[in-house]
């Protein structure tokens, strides 16, 4: 039965293909993506990596037509051998065969005259492509071309009409666009099966030699050599000739089948790569096994989504990044070197098609992470093309350096490899090529390192290289980094920061300068003019950006980060036309002026995660990967250059980018797909995005082997291990990590000759703990933090009866806060029994805090001495030793508080004496007269201000309360003045407190009487909390107010600040079990407290001392020390560990968006709470918990 037409073209494919199964990856690839517009993707049949892409020609040989293909043309000349996919330069298409029907014209021939060459229409509707197949009818012969490949043949299968004039043709003239053929032949034979020959050619690729061996299914009629002249028997058995056609008779429906092996080296090279990959004559068995070669790399990288448009697009991007780096050398190894010369097996594999400019972003990264495996040989390739032609490749194309593009892209290839510690090649060697290559004065580089940049006048396109040399260094320093060679390190660190010198401050721009540091005029940003101004296929908006390897050097350019940022929103929002009369058409898939369709703004994007913006990489990321990457052939937005356009979307669909050449890791954008598993050296690397959609496309937390992981990139060693990277996607703008992350963790301490005060018990209690702690970045913010009240505060004296005095300062304000300094030293108690010298500093703070009590005890913070140090507006004037009258319960209760834990904790009973009981009667009677019962009373206070609550109301008295037992507090522990004068939980902790003093006076002094009177007020006013300051809220049921007038009114809400209702357990002035309290906590920690506060950077409790959007660390550690839950304490440790801004302490607040917008550098309170926390965390057995936070 013969088959013909759509029948027989539906039947191939079934015998070609295996079965549509889920595990079969090829049938997701569509290799018409990318054909149209400026695409230029190779079209035909090839496998991963091979040496051989055979697949049809066009006639035109214009800019869309590189890759010998475009889906606008049907036409075909034949089916060439070689084919470059995706570069903005034609070359190549050697050896094309054209199987013809009767007697043709030997050349290429124009569409509009049929007869002028051997081309045919092409019948595109029954054309079939796929990984390792390609089929298409031939309209003009009536033929069927089929395609498969082995790594160094194409096997053709060609279908004939009846003919005694059927034919193949093999073309040697025509070559890629601007390729020329210099030499061409055939070596003569008198086997009819067999023809070989040569093709030698000048183009893109200077010196291009490929020499073949084809073989026929059936004994050839005759061959006729033709063109520029006839047989020479003189020069048997060479034939100098441009064509030859090789003659059968067929059948109707025969096949005839033609194998064509290549060799860089020579025809007996491709002969013998013709018997080493494909001795017989199974076309359907090849075809399969070039199926199973691409499923097989395919299926490194296994996605999940519902999206099969996604998905198609994903399989054929991936298709994509593996066209190139090709073979080049012949089986037994030999291959053509940059010199010229054959080199024989080197014992490796070589490689050619570096289009390192465009690869070094995206598609060699991937090739790390996917074909590890290959890169040993790669490198070991490109040293040495080094050695051959003295430096690293630039664009090498079939033993040629084409210098095309511009800077050092081989040494970001080289050196990236070594910093991930890639094997298999000599990591030394490779450096001495980097340095060899990096001072090599061609191509602008002496100039540069003549003037320290490249002046325009002087070099085309200076800006592009110079920035693009910049970028190299950065890679080798890397790269010296990482072999530990610190001083060549510093030198290409320093001198990769040459780009500097382009930045304009005044139009916030990368500008031409000339050799007199004067600016290149005039200057417009948008202008282009391709190959011929200071930029390269760009213009200044988009080579801005082009300094990855130093984003804090940019960001000292612009003067700061908001800058910066400020300047890159603007990149997206500005128009999107370029200006100039010959502007660069690689300046495509405009964005604003972010142009993704050409390799120098692939980066861009990330500089937001970078920068602590995350979410603004995700809305762009996923915008390009939506809008710019479509299921068409016009389906991507610029060229594909050698699969860098694809490898930019297989790795940002990934959720991850390798945003700095060389850097090692890879920055999280915007993972597109719920599940990817990807087949690494370690096992499995999965990725999964947990709740992703179109709209939770924002990073919210990430888990790396189910551990919290707070970095904005992971590691390249990290992928490689295998492992599971989970993403918790969702619409809120986040930021899961700290954005000033510093490289080093240096201890932040002073100088130990330089710390206030020292104590041995501390010093090993910081080693011990820090001994337990693996989290690197937890463990040097406890190191930082828990000693920063003793190392930066405590002034420790004795006074005049030999007793100890202690004056401990709050941070940056040189006053001493009664309750700032009772928490201050709170967590030392705990140390004095091993430390006699620490047991007298506090016992000096202890003594004091009474002192200062008895001076005034309705003031809350005191001068060092009697300075009259105040704020001059404070009225009434108050005693030279007080610094602020605030009056808050909280300055009574911490000193009880710490005197308490300090006799429990040493038994020393000398600091309760005098002072102390004169202390106790103070305290208790200025408590009973701000219960109210007796009026108002004569405490008031006002400030001239323009804050309101850095004062009091109604001429310093504050709000009106109905007396009923509790005890009004004027100000609250922020210092902010209460509105209802009643605050709870300040009365809660005056209730502890006055209970710890009764025992004291009890068991210490015999004072039984103030001992019972301190009961009394106790009682009084613990019953009046469970009266009067328990409200229903309507959605968390019985909960604590804030504060209360008595009257009715009640505030609900919560201050940071504490005492607080958060931190009610903590202070241990309820059970934690108490249900009040269980609502209550939820309360708080919820937008129903008008002070919670939650956006990008994290979440937490704020108040009005600072303002809105403010969040204190306070609260977040007071929600870890009142948890009961693992994960909870877990996730409040994360938010303090990257809310920091990098300096490894903890500050008073902290913008909800921005951590770096921070108060007060230096607060101690909180530096030491959190020391506490950690340290209590560690006590009980949660070492593990803290060790499991990824940091590294």
């Amino acid at each position: 039965m013969k088959l013909t037409g759509f029948l027989f073209a539906a039947a191939l494919l079934g015998s070609c293909t295996q079965p549509a199964a889920e595990e079969n990856y090829t049938r997701h690839v569509d290799p018409k993506i990318g054909t149209g517009g400026h695409g230029h993707v190779f079209v035909g049949a090839n496998v991963p990596f091979g040496l051989v892409q055979v697949g049809p020609t066009s006639i035109p040989q214009t800019w869309d037509w590189c890759s010998g293909y475009h889906a606008s043309d049907s036409t075909v000349i034949g089916f060439s051998h070689t084919h470059l996919s995706g570069t903005g330069i034609g070359d190549l298409f050697d050896i094309t065969v054209m199987p013809v029907v009767g007697e043709v014209t030997y050349a290429r021939g124009e569409e509009n005259d049929p007869a002028s060459g051997l081309w045919s229409y092409a019948d595109r509707t029954r054309e079939i492509t796929k990984p390792g197949y390609y089929s298409v009818p031939l309209v003009r012969y009536g033929i069927t071309a089929e395609l498969t490949a082995t790594e160094r043949v194409g096997l053709h299968r060609y279908t004939f009409p009846a003919s005694d004039a059927a034919a193949v043709v093999f073309d040697l003239e025509n070559g890629g666009c601007w390729d020329k053929a210099t030499d061409t032949g055939f070596r003569f034979s008198d086997d009819s099966t067999r023809i070989a020959g040569w093709r030698c050619s000048t183009g893109w690729a200077k010196n291009q030699e490929v020499y073949f061996v084809a073989e026929f299914s059936k004994p050839a009629k005759g061959i006729s050599y033709l063109q520029p002249g006839e047989i020479d028997d003189s020069k048997m058995p060479r034939i100098a000739a441009r064509y030859a056609r090789v003659d059968f008779d067929t059948a109707e429906g025969e096949q005839v089948l033609v194998k064509v092996a290549l060799s860089p080296v020579s025809i007996e090279g491709a002969k013998a790569n013709l018997a080493a990959e494909l001795p017989g004559w199974d076309f359907d068995a090849t075809a399969a096994a070039a199926d199973k070669a691409w499923n097989d790399e395919l299926s490194k990288v296994k996605i999940e989504t519902e999206d099969e448009t996604s998905k198609r697009i994903f399989y054929t991007a991936l298709y994509h990044t593996m066209v190139a780096p090709s073979l080049f050398c012949d089986v037994n190894g030999d291959y053509r070197g940059a010199d010229g010369k054959v080199h024989e097996n080197p014992g490796r594999d070589t490689y050619t098609t570096f289009s390192l400019w465009d690869t070094y972003r995206a598609a060699m990264p991937l090739m790390t992470v996917l074909h590890p495996e290959r890169m040993p040989d790669i490198i070991q390739t490109m040293l040495h093309i080094a050695d051959e032609q003295g430096r690293l490749p630039v664009w090498h194309l079939w033993g040629n350096e084409t210098d095309c593009m511009v800077g050092n892209p081989g040494i970001v290839a080289v050196a990236d490899a070594i910093v991930k510690g890639i094997g298999g090649f000599d990591r030394e060697k490779a450096f001495e090529t980097i340095r060899k290559t990096a001072m090599n004065p061609d191509r602008g580089n002496g100039l540069r390192m003549e003037y320290g940049y490249i002046p325009c006048e002087m070099f085309n396109e200076a800006v592009a290289y110079d920035m693009e040399y910049a970028l190299a260094d950065g890679a080798a320093a890397r790269a010296a980094e990482a072999l530990g060679k610190a001083e060549d390190a510093k030198y290409f660190e320093e001198r990769s920061h040459s780009y500097r010198n382009y930045f304009d401050p005044q139009t916030g721009f990368m500008r031409g300068r000339d050799s007199k540091k004067g600016w290149r005029t005039p200057f417009n940003a948008f202008a282009s003019t391709h190959r011929a101004d200071d930029y390269c296929e760009g213009n200044a908006w988009q080579y801005t950006w082009l300094a990855p390897h130093d984003v804090a050097g940019l960001v000292g350019c612009f003067g700061s980060r908001a800058r910066m940022l400020e300047k890159l929103d603007s990149l997206f929002t500005v128009s999107s036309v370029v200006e100039g009369g010959e502007t660069s058409p690689d300046i495509s898939g405009l964005i604003g002026q972010y142009a993704h369709g050409n390799e120098p703004s692939h980066h861009i994007l990330y500089l937001y995660t970078m920068l602590g913006q995350p979410w603004e990489t995700a809305d762009k990321v996923r915008e390009v990967l939506t809008t710019l990457y479509h299921a068409a052939p016009d389906g991507l937005s610029g060229n594909e250059d050698v699969g860098q356009m694809s490898a930019w979307y297989v790795l940002s669909s990934l959720g991850m980018y390798e945003a700095e050449p060389a850097g090692g890791r890879y920055w999280f954008g915007s993972p597109l797909f719920d599940r990817v598993e990807i087949t690494v050296p370690g096992g499995t690397f999965t990725i999964v995005a947990e709740n992703n959609s179109a709209a939770n496309k924002y990073i919210q937390r990430v888990w790396l082997n189910g551990q919290p992981y707070t970095k904005p990139w992971i590691g390249h060693a990290d992928v490689m291990k295998g492992g599971e990277l989970r993403f918790e996607m969702g619409a809120e703008e986040k930021v899961w990590y700290c954005p000033d992350e510093p490289e080093a963790y240096a201890d932040q301490r002073p100088a130990e000759e330089q710390r206030l005060f020292k104590s041995e018990a501390v010093e090993g209690e910081i080693a011990r703990v820090c001994g337990l702690l693996t989290n690197e970045r937890l463990r040097w913010m406890f190191a930082n933090c828990f000693p920063n009240t003793l190392d930066t505060t405590v002034h420790y004296g004795e006074d005049e009866a030999g007793n100890p005095d202690t004056y401990v300062y709050t941070g940056d304000i040189p006053a001493m806060w009664l309750r700032d300094s009772g928490a201050q030293v709170w967590p030392y108690v705990q140390l004095c029994k091993e430390d006699p010298a620490l047991q007298k500093m506090i016992a000096g703070v202890i003594r004091r805090q009474l002192k200062l009590i008895n001076i005034d005890p309705y003031a809350n913070a005191f001068n060092v001495a009697p300075t009259g140090a105040h704020n001059k507006t404070d009225f009434p004037q108050a005693d030279p030793m007080v610094f602020e009258r605030k009056w808050e319960i909280d300055s009574h209760c911490y000193p009880l508080r710490l005197a308490h834990h300090y006799w429990k904790t040493t038994g020393d009973t000398s600091v309760f004496d005098g002072e102390w009981t004169s202390a106790m009667r103070n305290i208790v009677k200025t408590l009973r007269e701000q219960q109210m019962k007796e009026g108002p009373g004569d405490y008031t206070f006002l400030r001239t201000t323009d804050r309101q609550l850095d004062t009091r109301c109604h001429v310093g008295r504050g709000n009106p309360v109905k007396p009923v037992g509790l005890i009004v507090s004027a100000f609250r522990p922020s210092d902010d003045a209460t509105t209802f004068g009643f605050l709870v939980p300040s009365n809660f902790m005056a209730v502890t407190s006055l209970r710890k003093a009764a025992e004291i006076l009890t068991a210490v002094n015999g004072e039984r009487e103030l001992a019972a009177e301190c009961t009394a007020l106790a009682d009084e006013v613990a019953g009046a909390l469970q009266q009067y300051a328990v409200v229903e809220h309507p959605e968390f049921g019985k909960i604590y107010a804030f504060e209360v007038d008595g009257f009715g009114s009640a505030q609900l809400m919560d201050d940071a600040n504490v005492p607080s209702l958060l931190a009610m357990p903590y202070l241990g002035d309820v059970e934690r079990t108490d249900p009040i309290y269980e609502n209550t906590r939820r309360f708080v920690w919820s937008e129903e407290n008008p002070y919670f506060w939650r956006g990008s950077a994290g979440e937490g409790i704020g108040g009005p001392h600072i303002g809105v959007e403010m969040i204190w660390p306070m609260s977040i550690m007071m929600r870890a020390f009142t948890s009961e839950d693992d994960a909870e304490i877990r996730d409040c440790i994360v938010a303090l560990m990257t809310t920091d801004a990098g300096t490894g302490f903890m500050h008073e607040s902290f913008n909800v968006n921005d951590p770096t917008d921070f108060t007060r550098s230096w607060f101690a309170w909180q530096n030491t709470l959190f020391g506490e926390l950690i340290l209590k965390l560690v006590n009980e057995g949660k070492a593990d918990l803290l060790n499991s936070i990824t940091v590294k």
